[in-house]
């Protein structure tokens, strides 16, 4: 299968590396410049570019799809209209937007063990499912459409890493090194992502609130004031959370009520 890799940022960065390593797929890959002949070779075109430029990078492709084409591409937050000139062509169309943090062009993800989301027309979705198989990834089919999906994805990708920035910066005042930090607090998200992956939800859950353990919180809570106040919001602003998935896996009420009393005080 021959794959062309539309775009050069991190998201397709990464998915070329990756493919670049499977004797199954060819892939190869273009930036702004998109050649015709390149576009007629290719079995599957994805298209890993800025949600905005998919429609016109769509449109622009059109006309020199070979027959049977798939287009996919790997916006989360956009559904397979944006591919509406590549269907009017005659190509399947889908979406596959893979469930991972790309954060720069340097550093690539492990995409291995990963989720695809994928969608579309069903042989855009066997396309996506033989790319997710080659980068070891698993998928789920499941429309996008609706804009709570991508904010699901953003909320645990991005606040992860705001809370790590959060932890990191109490961890530095207590005087650790901020690589030490980072690498200490990265490998604790790691277990708890592996915790996830394996028990599921609410049982990953761990940690005073899961036990009920009022003093503990309140000790939190003393020490994180004294060295930030902005930390100390974030923290109360978590508990209710943490508090409603640890009811879901046997908190009982009366415990709950004491610990989210604490952060009222």
């Amino acid at each position: 299968m021959k794959v062309l890799i539309i775009g050069r940022g991190r998201v397709g960065s990464g998915l070329r590396r990756t493919l670049s390593r499977r004797a199954e797929i060819e892939v190869s890959s273009a930036g702004r410049k998109i050649s015709a002949s390149a576009v007629r070779a290719a079995d599957v075109l994805v298209l890993a570019v800025p949600d905005d430029a998919i429609e016109e990078v769509a449109e622009t492709i059109a006309p020199h799809l070979k027959a049977k084409a798939k287009v996919l591409h790997c916006a989360g937050a956009r559904s397979v209209d944006e591919l509406r000139a590549c269907a009017a062509r005659g190509a399947a169309v889908g979406v596959m937007h893979p469930l991972v943090s790309f954060p720069s062009k340097r550093s690539h993800p492990s995409l291995r063990g990963a989720s695809f989301t994928i969608s579309g027309d069903r042989s855009a979705i066997a396309a996506s499912r033989r790319i997710a198989a080659a980068c070891g990834a698993r998928t789920v089919v499941a429309n996008t459409d609706d804009p709570a999906y991508h904010a699901a994805a953003a909320l645990a990708a991005n606040g992860a890493a705001a809370l790590a920035f959060a932890s990191v910066s109490l961890l530095e005042r207590l005087g650790f090194d901020k690589r030490a930090a980072e690498q200490a607090i990265g490998g604790l998200l790691g277990s708890v992502g592996e915790n996830v992956q394996d028990l599921g939800v609410p049982e990953a859950l761990t940690g005073p609130v899961a036990r009920g353990d009022v003093s503990t919180v309140a000790r939190h809570r003393s020490g994180v004031r004294r060295l930030s106040r902005e930390a100390l919001s974030t923290y109360d602003a978590l508990i209710p959370v943490i508090v409603r998935c640890a009811r879901a896996v046997g908190l009982s009420k009366a415990k709950a009520a004491k610990i989210l009393g604490e952060i009222e005080r």
